[in-house]
C-alpha cells in the first residue's frame, strides 16, 4: 500500500520568514502539529512543529519581566530561526513499511511527501499510518474477528486453513504467518463472521490449535 493513498495531498505550508506567532496562529486555526516550510517554488527547506514553538514561547515559571522580554524576541522572529531542516520526508512512491522504518527511525510525528524536485505534494502523519494499517488488517470492519493459531508445522499449514474455511463459506480477509526464534511458528487470520465459537471448533476439530493471551 502507498503513503499517497493515504496522505494529505496539498498541504498548508509557510515561507521561512513567517513570524512565529504567525505560524503559531496556522497550527492552531487549523488543528495541526507539523507545518511544511517551503520556499518560493513550493520545494520543502523545513519543518516546523507545535512543539518548536512552544519551546520558542516562554515558560510559564518565568517571571512577568522575563516574560514580557521572551515576547519581545519571539513577535521578531522568523520561522527560519527555529525550524528543522535536516528534516526526514518520503516520496510519493513510498510504501507504508517505508513510513514505518523512517517514523520509528528519526522518531518524528509527520513526514512531508515530496516530488523528485524537492516540491511538497503531501503530508503523511503517524495518524495516517494507523489508519492504513487499520483498512490494511481489517480492524473494526463490521462482522471481523482475529484468530491466532499455533502452527503445527505441517506443510502446507495456511493453504489447509484457507481450504477448510472456503469449503464451509467462512470468508477470510487476512491471512499472516509470523516466525518465532523459538518454538512453532504463529498464524493470524482475520474471518467475517458473528459465529466465532463456531469457527474456533471447526479448526479446533480439523486439528489446529488455538493461541490464547
Amino acid at each position: 500500500m502507498f503513503i499517497s493513498d493515504y496522505m494529505t495531498a496539498d498541504p498548508l505550508t509557510i515561507a521561512a520568514d513567517m513570524l512565529l506567532p504567525d505560524a503559531r496562529q496556522v497550527l492552531n486555526n487549523h488543528h495541526f502539529r507539523h507545518l511544511p516550510v517551503v520556499d518560493d517554488d513550493g520545494r520543502l527547506i523545513g519543518v516546523v512543529s507545535d512543539r518548536d514553538l512552544r519551546s520558542a514561547f516562554p515558560s510559564s515559571v518565568l517571571g512577568e519581566v522575563e516574560r514580557q522580554e521572551v515576547f519581545k524576541t519571539v513577535n521578531k522572529t522568523t520561522v527560519s530561526e527555529i525550524m528543522s531542516r535536516n528534516c526526514s520526508c518520503l516520496g510519493v512512491d513510498s510504501t507504508l513499511d517505508d513510513a514505518l522504518m523512517v517514523f520509528d527511525r528519526d522518531k518524528v510525528g509527520a513526514l512531508p511527501v515530496v516530488t523528485d524536485e524537492d516540491k511538497v505534494i503531501g503530508i503523511f502523519s503517524m495518524r495516517d499510518l494507523t489508519a492504513a494499517y487499520k483498512k490494511l488488517f481489517g480492524v473494526a470492519e463490521k462482522g471481523s474477528m482475529l484468530i491466532a493459531i499455533l502452527d503445527d508445522g505441517k506443510s502446507n499449514s495456511l493453504s489447509r486453513i484457507v481450504t477448510l474455511l472456503d469449503e464451509h463459506e467462512v470468508q477470510c480477509t487476512r491471512l499472516i504467518k509470523i516466525g518465532q526464534e523459538t518454538g512453532y511458528d504463529r498464524i493470524y487470520l482475520r474471518v467475517n463472521t458473528y459465529k466465532i465459537s463456531n469457527v474456533h471448533k471447526l479448526l479446533q476439530d480439523n486439528g489446529f490449535t488455538l493461541l490464547k493471551p
